[in-house]
């Protein structure tokens, strides 16, 4: 009788065994590839759709400007990657120590798990500590207006990814900032940087 009992204890530990399993591998999907660029000119993966993408702008970015329409340049972006499916995380330099605000906020959005970070520098020499954590944590970075400096980053050249020259607008940088991520996101190299 107890060798019985032990084979139905023993049969009954398999087959929950074996249905665990097979509950496992039909509702658990593969974590996202982040971005980690190799030679820092392309992506080598892409990451989820819904990711969060920093953005740290100066304080004037906050105000809206003449060719604004009404909206600043930190909305703009907010909800142009918002509607993209993103989740920004925008942090304005306030006006008296904006390169030291910029440093906080780097570093911030690295530790909040940013899968990529446009950046416009108030001093982009300032930057370049905080900007080659973000590369060794496999961020993208893409600079908005004014490149990085290619100097102090570890050895790798290269502080921006990519680059978001000045456009006439806000909306016109906000636009091809997003479309930018989004290039990333899927893992393609963005075109015209």
């Amino acid at each position: 009788m107890a060798a019985v009992l032990l084979r139905i204890v023993a049969a009954a530990a398999v087959l929950g065994a074996a249905l665990t399993l097979t509950g496992c591998q039909g509702t658990t999907t593969a974590a996202p590839t982040p971005v980690q660029s190799t030679d820092l000119t392309s992506s080598d993966g892409g990451f989820d759709q819904h990711a969060v993408v920093g953005v740290v702008l100066l304080h004037a970015a906050a105000t809206p400007g003449t060719t604004s329409g009404g909206v600043a340049l930190s909305d703009r972006l907010h909800d142009d990657l918002t509607a993209a499916g993103f989740r920004p995380d925008v942090r304005v330099a306030g006006a008296s120590d904006p390169a030291t605000d910029q440093r906080t906020a780097l570093r911030a959005l690295v530790r909040a798990g940013a899968k990529a970070i446009l950046v416009e520098a108030a001093d982009p020499s300032a930057l370049t500590g905080e900007i080659q954590v973000a590369h060794d944590a496999g961020v993208v970075i893409v600079a908005l207006g004014d490149p990085l400096p290619a100097s102090g980053t570890g050895g790798d050249g290269v502080s921006a990814d990519y680059r978001v020259q000045g456009m006439d607008s806000d909306a016109a940088t906000a636009a091809r900032a997003t479309a930018v991520v989004e290039s990333l996101q899927r893992g393609e190299k963005p075109t015209g940087d």
